[in-house]
Formats: C-alpha cells, structure tokens, sequence
C-alpha cells in the first residue's frame, strides 16, 4: 500500500504543476461560455456546400447532414487537438498549442482526406503501438463523389500514413460514422461501421427484410491483432450485426447496457427501420433485444449519445429526432403517421416510434423508462448530436444539442407543393424550383441544465451558446486543462464553434481521468470508471464515439459540485478486470495505470428469488379496434382498451378469496375459484359464454337480492358498440354459494351506455345494495357527457334507474371514469366521490330530502384532468379520509397547470350533426390547436378552404381564428389543470391539499391503485396504449409501490436506483389491482389489458 499512496502522491503533485502553470486567456464575457473566433483560436475550419444539379438533397437526401469532429492528443503533449471533417472541403487537423491556439498541421501530416465526402472522425489506438490514430468515414458512389474510408495510422514524430487498405477497412459505400471497442475482450480494439442506405426511405418493406445482408447495410470487424495478424476482418454476418438495406444509421453508441460487465451496442436509425439494441452475448456474437428493452424509439433517429443521467451507474441513452419546439414550425413540418399508417407498420413488424427526442432511463434487468417529455428534453427542432456531459461541473450531468438544416424538406407545403401537376417542365427546372422553394431557417442549438430529479430547462442563451447556425457534429473536450469541459462544434456554411468553458467561476471542485492499460488498448477505450464519495458515485466510460459522427477525448473530466474529497476511485477495465484506487483529493489530473490498483471482483447483484405464485392461464385479448381510426378523428384517445374487470370475493365461503376477470369484446370472463392447496381452478359458466360479445370493463361482487349469496355483477363498455345496444347492457348473475351464477335478464334496466365504473353502497337506507353506474364516453362523441346512473334497489335485486329522483344535476355528469363511496366528513354518511376526462373530483352528499348534492371542497376547485382512477383511505393515520388518483401524468406532450390549462371545445362547429372536439393547448407561451392541419380537415373539411396552408394553419392560437365568435360561445369548453397523479389529503376543516405522487409514478398514466391497509403501502399499475399516434403510448412504469410517512414518500423518489416490484418489462398496462386472501397470505394479482394475469406479493 505504500507504493500506492506514492504514486498517487506523485500524482498529485503533478496535477497542481499542471494547473497552476497554465497560462490563463481573459474571460471577459459574462456567460459562462465564451465563443473564440477564428483569429483568436487559428481555428478557421468552415464546412461550405454548394449544391448542384447533380448533388442537392432532392438527389442524395443526406446532403446537408453536415462533418463530424474528434479530439485526442496525437503528440503526446498532453493537449488535445482536434480534426473536422468535410463534405466538400478538406478536412483539417489542428494542433493545440495551449491557451486556445492551435496550428493546421493537415498538409505536413497528410490526413486531409484526398478530397472525399466526408462524414464520421474517430481518434482511436487502432494499431495499438500507444499513439492515437484517425478513422474517416466516407460517402462514395454517388455522381461526383467517389471516396472510401480511410485509416491514417499515427508514426510519431508528426507523421501520419493512410493504411486502410492494408487493415482491410478501406470500405467504400455510405458510411456515417465508426467507433473502435473491444466487443470480445481479446486486448485489441474492434471496429463497428455504422452505414446509410441511399435508397427512398417512403416505401417500406416487411421487418425481416432485415436478416437479408446488403453492401449498404453496418459491419463489424474484428481486429486480428490478438491473433498475431494485421487487420480487420468482416464478421458482421456470423455476429449477429444487421446489415440491410433498411439500416438509415446516424447514431452508434457502445456501452454495457445490460450491467453484465460486456459492452453493448445502441444504434439509431433514420426513418422506418428500428434502432437497434446489440446485447453482447459474451461469445463474439450479438442478440438484437430492442423490443425486449424499450417501449419506443425515436422514428427520425439520428444521432445519440449513452452515460449516467441519474447517478445509478446505469447509462441511459438520448436521442434526437426532430420535433421542433416553436409551435409554428412544428404545425408545418411532418409529423406522426396517420393511425393507419402506425398499424401498416405495426404489422410489417416495426417498433413503436415517434418524432421527437428519447431519453430512455436505465433500468438495469428492469428495462427502460422512456421519459424525454418528463424531463423536457423531447424537442429539439432537427437534431443532430445530443452530448451528455457536466457543463458547470456542479455534479449533475446535462445535455447539448446540436440542430439545424439548410432547407427543410419536411416543410409541408413544400411537399403540397412538389406533389402538385407541372406539365410543360423540365427535370432539370423542376428540381431548380423545388430547391429553391425550400424553406431555410436557422436556430440555436440546445443546452439543456439538469435541474435535478431528472428535469431539464434550456439554458442556451444564458451560458452563451445561442448563437443561429446550421450545426452537425460535436464534442466537449478540456481543451485548456483546466478541468471543465470545452464545447466544439462543426457547423456547415459557417466556422466552426469553439466555445470556452469558464466554469471555475463557480467554484465548483473536479477530477481529470486518464487511463494506461495494458496489452494493446493502451488508452483504456471502453474502461468504465466510477468514483466514490460517501452515498454518491459518479460514473463514466471512455468512449471513441458520441453524438452525431464525432468521437471525445480518452480523457475523463468529473465535475464534483462542492465534493472535497473522494473515498474511491473504481475502474472497470475494458477487458473485464476491476481495480479500486484509493481516497483521492480533487481538483487534480489522475494518470490511473492497470495493475497499480487493488484488484477485486466486480459484483453482480444475485438474483432475488420470487415466491412461487400460482399458474393462471388466461389472457385478455383485445381486438385492437381503434376509436379515431373507425370515427372520430379528433379524439386524443381510445377507450376501446379499459377492461379488463377484475372482482374478488370469497363466493362460497371457504375462506379463501376467489376472483372473476373479464374478457374483451368476443372472449368469455372467467370465474376462478381457489382450491385449499393454493392453486385456481377455472368454474365454466355458459352464460359467461353467450355474452361474450360484449367487452366487461368492470365487475363487482356483492350480495344484491338478500339471499346471503354474493352476486356478481358486469359493466359492459369499452366503446365498442353504439347506446342502448344488446351487448352493451350491464348483467348481474345471482350467486348460490357454490360457486355458481345464473343470469338474471331483467334485474337491470336498459341503460346501454359505455359503463366505466360502479360505486355500491345503501344510499336510500333500506338495507340493500344500491348501484352508481357511471359512464365516461359517448360512442362517436368524444368530450359528450354521458349517461350515468343512480339505480336503486327494489328489495330483490331489482333495479330501477332513478337518476333523476336523487340527482339535481341529472344524469349529465361528464365522462365518469371512477367512482367512489365514502364516509369523507366522518357523519356516518357516506358521500359519493367521482372522477374522469376533463374534470376533477366532484364530491356528491346524501340529504335528507333523499338528493344527491355536489358539495365543493376547499383544495378541489382546480382538480380536474384526466382522472381514471381513485381510492380512499387515511395514509397519514390522522382519521381523515384522503383520495388517491389516478392521473394522465407528466410524460405527455399535454402539458396542464392553473397558469397554462388544456381546453376542451365540444361543439358541431360546421353543423354536419357530428360534435367536433377540438383540443388546444400551450406549447411555451403559445396557445395552439393540438389536432395537425390534416387531422381537422378529415373531421371538418371546410378548413381546408379557409387555411389553404399550413403557413397560415400555424398562426392560429384560438379556436376564434377557426371558427365565429358565436359558434365558440356554443361551444362545451371544459378545463384540464393537472395532470400529475398524487393524493388529496384532507384536512381537519374538510379542505384538501393535494401531494403529487413520486416522479416515477408520473412517467404513464395511473389507472389503478390499491393500498395495504396494515403497511400503509399503495400499488399503482397503469400504462397505456390507447393514446392517438400524435400523443404516443405510454408504457414506461411496472407496478410501484410507495408510502406515505409524515411529510415524505419512503422508498420513493426512486430516482436514484428505481427499482418497481414489477418491472416496466414485466409489466404491460395493468388496469386493475386488488388483494387476495390465500393460504400463503395476502398477496396482489394484477389484470393487465391484452396481457396475462400478474402476481405482485
């Protein structure tokens, strides 16, 4: 240990040399960067295009994607230098010559590119002789553009030579970028080709067209150098790399995403074709596990990057698309496919994906959580390479972006336009208008700070990175050594960006990495390296490629926020082996060399084993009919999908619970009944059978006829069949005890409204069951109140609907979606508690006059949202009842709050008999319409003469820039102001003050919680797909399990190391949740819709 504390002595030493010598430049500017100019940095790259009839971006759609650049010290100074790259001006190699000046060494060293089209850089080891070498991707084949990738080897000394050929990487065809890693552990780095196809992407073929290898398609080589031979050898078929004429490539990250100590692999790509997720199988080969892992995907994927967001250790992965933020380009550009086209490509087999960015949070063996809308971080207008690194070294990692097109060619009037007839015209003409029609714009590039709890806020303007431009490739870099990351950015039409970092103003502490391994990866690339201090760690991992085709320095800068020291420093080596380095000071350069730490085993958390529960074989199957596909297209949501019921009860009085599920449209529900031994045996009913047409959303069992039999009784819903259908009428089936139910046909009066929920309580005191039934959606009226109803209790199981006897409102009570009894103000009455789309909690009295009274609770007014769920219980243990719900949640383009609510106008605005539902909602400041030009003209084509454009579409901000004033005043206009789930505590005065749930529960929506009344510990399931393809489907949280304590969430924020009891794989979308008595204890079954039955404890 002696000579370990030596070293790092030394070390020290070394690092407050370094630093305190370093000639300091000015940092006059008030931002925390600072943009050199080109006669300040000598820097004076400029990446210039100039189209052609020949070469535009009508001839090679990625025309305008811009160079890359790399950073790495090629001389061994312990600077970093830098090389752009060009498309059609040479590339250029800068090195640094301290205090931001650098001196174009290109031409003396000759690695300027030969006049290729060059796209990707990487700066990697590649012959392994300790001297950093450069990989440059080319696009060659294409009319005046004839290149090939090239491989200039480093000699020393200042001398380079192009060896592509003799490594056998000199490909020719369309490459965008390549990083080197050492995927089978064998000492030497490896090589992944990430390529583009330059065929039309708008005709799409099946899925598995993928397996079919192409020349366009991604490679894998492996380096032979472990073998005792030179070069690279194509092994991209027997590993298990897809290489088709699908694969659009734009973005490559390698990382260990499975925690199993291998790297992976992440690539994005553009258009239809999935990204794919590379799980390294240990053996050379590679499992594609995308749709294993994650819900969704960007559908313009382009480039991304993969690091620690959250401090778990786990990499998440960002990446860009290009949904703009301003909602003026945003209602001009493409969007989402139209519902139709997203269940084309369903069934050709492709992935969920939509246009916007993707953070997909890490949740080890659990999967993903894709939460960009979340954290804001899910626009970006068109974007190009995310970085993720600590901008102000405050200890939280933030995100850059990159962004900008010379002409968009999503610009929907462009694309009217160029579908338009032009008779009489040449091609070549042709092609001149469409060119110049195309719309230019420039914008800033993001920079969005971490706020913490995984929230971001765009910051661009005030660090000073703001400046308008067209901006491709980038990397962050400590040009300067002084221990905060410098930005550069590779612009087209404009110098590149050389921003300096002046984040010591802040006094926030760091630590610089640099590693030394052995064998023949002498830069450690694909090390991890993790530091330790106290309950915090921070991790990274050494990497030749991020963003969009760049690759950073192999220099590692921590920032530590206000960390004095550290406990640790833990370095997982690219070749499996761990070492630990003692407790270290800040502010300093390491230089860690392999086999100077203590080595030890890297642990892997042992599998937990699970109770064994009980083997149900059942699964809800739905028809997947969906509502705005067949009628309504404005609608944001299908209700199509809200089974399946689940009811409980021990129905013949052994004791042990016994359950009910329910089927969808056309599948029989099933009665379960449990045997002493634990398992569940399946009680046929043929009635059960002769309705199956009808969908059950809920059920309930209660004794309704007196006889001391539990009955059991099923809402028919789910949208599926028009008011007053045959099967859309509730049912009840009288119980004898045994297990056995038999229809009775005229227990329930021909109600035939879609029944969302039942609330079962005693309401005129007689002594029986009396039923609320209520109702949340109108079939081909969506944002329509209705019909729910009060059905009272004849004496004999017979109901008769008296609704409007009891209700002073009437059946008119919005979209119900959940309905409570309880007691709320402890009189010993309990009050009647409901919820649903596009209103909050409203609170219903029994008086003595027998009416039902909507009261008006304090800390209710402002409740409403889209509510599917609620549930009463005391969870502070104070004797007051709270009301747990149940919401849309925050991972939504829907945004609501008090300040900035979401409106609903329900009116027949063209008078066609049809209610049109028209949405607006606040994108930043702006008020806009949600539905897409298109969309509002396939519900009211007289829009379309009178915003003949998506120009003039965009500037619209109030449903008066629609439609009359007198038409609006008609209108329904109902509010949303939250969205969050959470609870409403009540206090002693009756008043509620509502406490969102933890971050993770708002990731999908809630739609159903169930609370351990002897832990006080609440259950939450939700996710959905029903959501149209603008919102997208919501399948990012498992089953949560939280309590309340005090003034806190225990076990909670989970923001840390989230951890569900049933993961997000697990896990589809649960609708319903309730607890069992069985002979091992209580324990949880979960219904999920179109998903099997799930045991939770």
């Amino acid at each position: 240990m002696q000579h370990s504390i030596a070293k790092f002595s030394w070390v020290f030493v070394a690092g407050i040399f370094l630093f305190s010598c370093k000639k300091e430049v000015s940092t006059e500017t008030s931002t925390q960067f600072r943009l050199l100019t080109p006669e300040q940095t000598g820097i004076t790259f400029q990446n210039q295009l100039t189209s052609s009839p020949e070469n535009n971006i009508l001839e090679y759609l990625y025309f305008y994607n811009g160079g890359g650049v790399a950073a790495g010290d090629i001389n061994g100074d312990g600077l970093t230098d830098l090389y752009f790259t060009g498309n059609q001006v040479p590339n250029k190699l800068y090195l640094n010559k301290g205090n931001f000046q650098f001196e174009d060494i290109t031409e003396s060293v000759g690695v300027s590119g030969d006049g290729g089209w060059s796209t990707g850089v990487t700066m990697a080891d590649v012959d392994g002789d300790g001297l950093l070498d450069i990989y440059v991707c080319q696009v060659g084949g294409l009319p005046g553009i004839e290149g090939k990738n090239k491989l200039y080897l480093n000699l020393g000394e200042g001398k380079f030579r192009e060896a592509g050929a003799e490594f056998g990487l000199d490909f020719k065809g369309y490459s965008t970028h390549a990083v080197f890693f050492d995927y089978d552990r064998d000492g030497d780095l490896d090589m992944y080709l990430l390529n583009h196809n330059i065929k039309s992407p708008e005709v799409f073929a099946k899925a598995r067209v993928r397996a079919k290898i192409d020349p366009s398609g991604d490679k894998l080589f492996k380096n032979l150098a472990s073998e005792g031979e030179i070069g690279f050898e194509d092994v991209t078929e027997v590993s298990g790399i897809y290489s088709s004429i699908l694969g659009f490539g734009l973005g490559v990250s390698t990382e260990d995403f499975n925690g199993d100590g291998w790297l992976d692999i992440y690539v994005s790509n553009d258009f239809t074709e999935n990204d794919y997720l590379y799980l390294n199988n240990q053996d050379g080969t590679f499992r594609e596990a995308l749709n294993e892992f994650m819900p969704s995907t960007s559908r313009y994927s382009m480039g991304n990057d993969a690091a620690d967001l959250n401090g778990d250790g786990m990499p998440e992965i960002f990446t860009t698309d290009m949904l703009p933020e301003d909602p003026e380009i945003w209602m001009k550009s493409v969007g989402e496919d139209k519902a139709e086209v997203y269940q084309v490509k369903e069934q050709f087999g492709y992935q969920d994906q939509y246009v916007r960015n993707h953070l997909q949070l890490n949740r080890g063996e659990n999967g993903f959580s894709e939460i960009a809308l979340f954290a804001g971080v899910h626009a970006s207008d068109w974007s190009w390479s995310p970085l993720i690194f600590d901008m102000d070294n405050d200890g939280l990692s933030d995100i850059h972006v990159t962004n900008g097109i010379v002409k968009r060619p999503n610009d929907l009037d462009f694309i009217q336009y160029s579908q338009d007839s032009y008779a009489g015209i040449s091609i070549e003409e042709l092609r001149k208008k469409q060119i110049d029609m195309l719309p230019s714009l420039k914008i800033s590039n993001f920079a969005w700070k971490n706020q913490g709890g995984l929230q971001f806020k765009n910051e661009a303007k005030s660090l000073g990175l703001d400046q308008e431009s067209y901006s491709n490739g980038s990397l962050y870099a400590d040009l300067d050594n002084d221990g905060d990351l410098d930005l550069v950015i590779n612009n087209l039409d404009q110098p590149a960006f050389l921003y300096q970092n002046q984040a010591e103003k802040f006094g926030n502490n760091f630590l610089r990495i640099d590693l030394k391994s052995t064998g023949q990866n002498i830069f450690g690339i694909g090390s991890q390296v993790i530091l330790f201090s106290g309950t915090e760690k921070w991790t990274q991992r050494i990497s030749t490629s991020r963003g969009f085709q760049s690759g950073p320095s192999t220099t590692l800068v921590f920032g530590l926020g206000k960390i004095t020291s550290l406990d640790s420093v833990q370095v997982n080596w690219a070749d499996g082996t761990s070492e630990i380095f003692p407790k270290t000071p800040v502010n300093l350069s390491l230089k860690l060399a392999q086999g100077q730490g203590k080595s030890f085993e890297k642990l892997t958390e042992a599998n937990i084993s699970k109770d064994s529960f009980p083997q149900i074989n059942w699964t809800h199957q739905e028809k997947n009919e969906v509502d705005f596909i067949k009628r309504e297209y404005l609608a944001p949501k299908s209700y199509s999908k809200m089974g399946p019921a689940l009811a409980v009860a021990d129905v013949n009085g052994d004791g042990l619970d016994d359950f009910y599920v329910g089927g969808a449209k056309d599948q029989p529900g099933v009665l379960f009944l449990q045997k002493s031994d634990g398992h569940f045996e399946e009680i046929p009913n043929p009635m059960f059978v002769q309705l199956a047409k009808a969908e059950d959303v809920v059920a309930e069992f209660a004794d309704f006829n007196g006889d001391g039999f539990l009955d059991l009784f099923i809402g028919s819903g789910g949208n599926e069949y028009e008011s007053r259908a045959l099967f859309n009428f509730d049912r009840i089936f009288f119980g004898e005890g045994n297990g056995n139910f038999r229809f009775s046909m005229n227990s329930l009066p021909p109600i035939g409204e879609n029944t969302s929920c039942i609330a079962i309580h005693d309401v005129d005191g007689d002594g029986d069951l009396d039923l609320f039934v209520g109702s949340a959606v109108k079939t081909g009226d969506y944002g329509a109140s209705p019909k729910s109803s009060l059905l009272i209790n004849q004496g004999n199981g017979q109901f008769r609907d008296e609704t409007q006897l009891w209700l002073e409102s009437g059946s008119d009570l919005g979209m119900v979606n959940t309905a409570k009894w309880a007691d709320l103000d402890g009189d010993g009455k309990a009050e009647l508690i409901l919820s649903g789309d596009w209103q909050g909690l409203r609170v219903f009295e029994l008086s003595p006059e027998k009416k039902l009274s909507e009261i008006k609770p304090q800390g209710l007014e402002f409740s409403a949202g889209w509510i599917n769920t609620i549930q009463v219980a005391d969870l502070n243990g104070d004797g007051r009842l709270d009301i747990l719900t149940g919401n849309l949640g925050l991972n939504s383009k829907l945004k609501a709050s008090l300040e900035k609510p979401v409106w609903l106008y329900h009116h027949d605005f063209d008078g066609n008999g049809q209610a049109d539902p028209l949405i607006f909602h606040y994108m930043g400041d702006k008020l806009v319409p949600f539905a897409t030009r298109d969309d509002l003209i396939r519900q009211i084509p007289g829009i379309k003469r009178q915003h003949n454009s998506y120009q003039d579409y965009s500037k619209i901000r109030t449903p008066g820039d629609l439609f009359p004033k007198e038409e609006i005043q008609k209108a329904r206009k109902l509010p949303a102001y939250e969205f969050r789930s959470g609870v409403y505590f009540q206090a002693a005065d009756g008043s509620f003050e509502f406490i969102p749930f933890p971050s993770e529960a708002q990731w999908s929506p809630i739609f159903a919680v169930e609370v351990d009344e002897q832990t006080g510990t609440i259950y939450l399931g939700g996710n959905s797909s029903d959501f149209r393809v603008d919102l997208g489907k919501s399948l990012n949280i498992g089953i949560l399990a939280f309590r309340w304590d005090q003034s806190l969430w225990l076990e909670a924020e989970k923001i840390r190391n989230p951890k569900p009891v049933l993961s997000v794989v697990e896990a589809s979308e649960v609708r319903n949740l309730k607890f069992l008595k069985t002979n091992k204890g209580n324990q949880l079954l979960g219904a999920q819709n179109n998903g099997s039955l799930v045991w939770i404890k």
